[in-house]
């Protein structure tokens, strides 16, 4: 998914209405893009010089809470090797600051380590586990269905449909997190 024209060069025209839905959860949720050092662009359809598509699709948001457990991410866009996709390196400060004396790869392992513990305490403080929302917004569709079909009033079939598109929202989410 693109954000805006400056992402994407040849092919049909960008339409800013593929973006809405995409925009929206970043605006909901708090996220910016981080940028990136490197080429503009991280995928493109290698075609020839006048069909070739190039984009930038591949993007890393965070919120201020992640910017202040890790101040200083970094991400840069790597050089193609065989691949239609750029490589994407994420550089974190802060786990990999604390001392830890050994041979390299066990120091390695244990910052990798250290890392994988903050990102998950991170994400269930920010998001509250992205597998236990839809099963929380199931509940809460149940709950709304059932009383708009014992009131009948508008007010209630609008809150309806507002659940329900949060709900397909964090199922998509966690889809994404599966595949």
């Amino acid at each position: 998914m693109i954000a805006s024209v400056e992402e994407k060069i040849g092919g049909v025209p960008y339409q800013m209405n593929n973006s809405i839905e995409f925009l929206s959860m970043d605006e909901d949720y708090g996220l910016v893009d981080l940028g990136f050092h490197g080429p503009r662009y991280t995928w493109s359809n290698r075609r020839g010089p006048c069909s070739i598509v190039w984009k930038r699709l591949d993007m890393e948001f965070d919120n201020d809470n992640w910017l202040a457990l890790f101040y200083a991410t970094t991400i840069t866009h790597l050089a193609v090797a065989g691949s239609d996709y750029l490589p994407l390196f994420m550089e974190m400060h802060k786990t990999w600051e604390m001392e830890i004396a050994g041979h390299p790869i066990w120091i390695f392992n244990q910052k990798l380590k250290a890392t994988s513990k903050e990102l998950s305490k991170w994400s269930r403080e920010q998001y509250g586990g992205i597998f236990q929302k839809p099963k929380e917004f199931e509940q809460k569709v149940k709950e709304v269905e059932e009383k708009w079909l014992t009131s009948n009033k508008l007010a209630d079939k609008e809150t309806l449909h507002e659940i329900q598109a949060q709900f397909v929202r964090h199922l998509k989410v966690e889809e994404a997190v599966l595949k």
